[in-house]
C-alpha cells in the first residue's frame, strides 16, 4: 500500500515537473519573440485616392543626419507602395515621425545558498543564508518610431513600434530604423 502511494505521489511529481517546464518554455518564447508594430487604420478612407504625400520634419528635436536618413527611408517605402512626393499645399497626406529611444534595465543577478542538512544519524546546523550577487548591469537599448499620416485634418495611418538595438553606432542605428520603417509602414496599403 505504502510503495503505490509513493509511486502515485512521483507520478504527480512528475507531471508537475512537466507542467512547470513547459509554462517556463512558453514564457522564455514569449519573452524572446519580437514585438509587432501597432498599426491603426481609417477604415472608412479610400486609400486608392491617396496619390501625394509630404514628409513634415520630425515632431521632436533630433540629429540632422538621422532626421534625412528617417525620412529617405519613409519616403522609399512610400515610393515603393504606389505613392508619390509633393509639397505640403499639394499633397494628398501629411506624414509625421516621432522617435525615441529608451533604455530597458535588466536586473540579472546570481543567487547562491549555502545550507547543511543531516545524513543518515548524523545531523548539522542549518545555515540558511542566500547571497545574492549583481552579474553586471546590463541595460538595453530600444530605439522607437511611430509614423502618422494625416488627411485634411485626420488621422488614416497610424504606426508604431521599436526595435532592440545590439550596437550603439550610427550605422547600426540606421540599419535598425530602416527594419522598422519597412516593418511600420508594410501594412499601408498599396497603389500598385
Amino acid at each position: 500500500m505504502m510503495k503505490k502511494r509513493e509511486t502515485g505521489l512521483m507520478q504527480k511529481a512528475k507531471y508537475l515537473k512537466q507542467v512547470l517546464l513547459l509554462t517556463v518554455c512558453m514564457v522564455v518564447v514569449a519573452a524572446c519573440s519580437s514585438s509587432k508594430p501597432q498599426v491603426n487604420m481609417d477604415e472608412t478612407q479610400n486609400f486608392a485616392d491617396v496619390k501625394t504625400f509630404y514628409i513634415q520634419p520630425p515632431l521632436n528635436p533630433i540629429n540632422a543626419t538621422l532626421a534625412n536618413h528617417l525620412s529617405s527611408a519613409i519616403t522609399q517605402r512610400l515610393i515603393e507602395k504606389g505613392l508619390t512626393p509633393s509639397s505640403e499645399e499639394d499633397a494628398d497626406i501629411a506624414v509625421g515621425y516621432l522617435p525615441s529611444t529608451t533604455t530597458k534595465e535588466d536586473g540579472t543577478t546570481l543567487n547562491l545558498g549555502l545550507g547543511t542538512g543531516s545524513y543518515g544519524r548524523s545531523g548539522g546546523i542549518s545555515l540558511g543564508s542566500i547571497f545574492s550577487i549583481p552579474v553586471g548591469e546590463q541595460t538595453t537599448l530600444q530605439q522607437g518610431l511611430q509614423i502618422d499620416m494625416v488627411k485634411d485634418g485626420t488621422f488614416v495611418y497610424s504606426a508604431s513600434g521599436a526595435v532592440e538595438l545590439e550596437s550603439k553606432d550610427s550605422i547600426s542605428i540606421q540599419n535598425k530604423l530602416d527594419e522598422l520603417v519597412i516593418k511600420l509602414l508594410e501594412q499601408y496599403p498599396s497603389n500598385r
